[in-house]
């Protein structure tokens, strides 16, 4: 798999089985070496996001958070790692997000 392959800008529809929320919306545009997510509310007010950078190999796709919005703080430093594979024009991110060594987030992204 190659980075060009994820580049683009994605739009969430369900995270972890929960779709995203009726009049909001979540997008997740990648570059050839940055990601950021930002969930708008229906005003299209940002309130909740984050990036940084990220690398490719093998179909496993890892996160390293750089900056967030305020509520997302906890995460800063922290990374996120997970399978990459598509279902016609979905991505799916399939992983866990590490806040240390005790403490990981299981998280499917659609």
């Amino acid at each position: 798999m190659k980075a060009q392959e994820i580049q683009g800008t994605w739009n969430l529809v369900e995270s972890s089985g929960i779709p995203v929320a009726k009049d909001y919306t979540q997008q997740k545009p990648i570059t050839a070496t940055h990601f950021i997510w930002v969930k708008a509310d229906p005003k299209g007010n940002i309130i909740s996001g984050a990036s940084g950078t990220y690398t490719l190999k093998n179909g496993v796709y890892t996160e390293t958070i750089l900056y967030t919005l305020s509520g997302m703080v906890p995460f800063k430093g922290k990374k996120a790692t997970y399978k990459v594979s598509f279902d016609n024009t979905r991505l799916k991110l399939d992983g866990v997000l590490e806040l240390d060594s005790d403490n990981k987030i299981q998280n499917v992204e659609v």
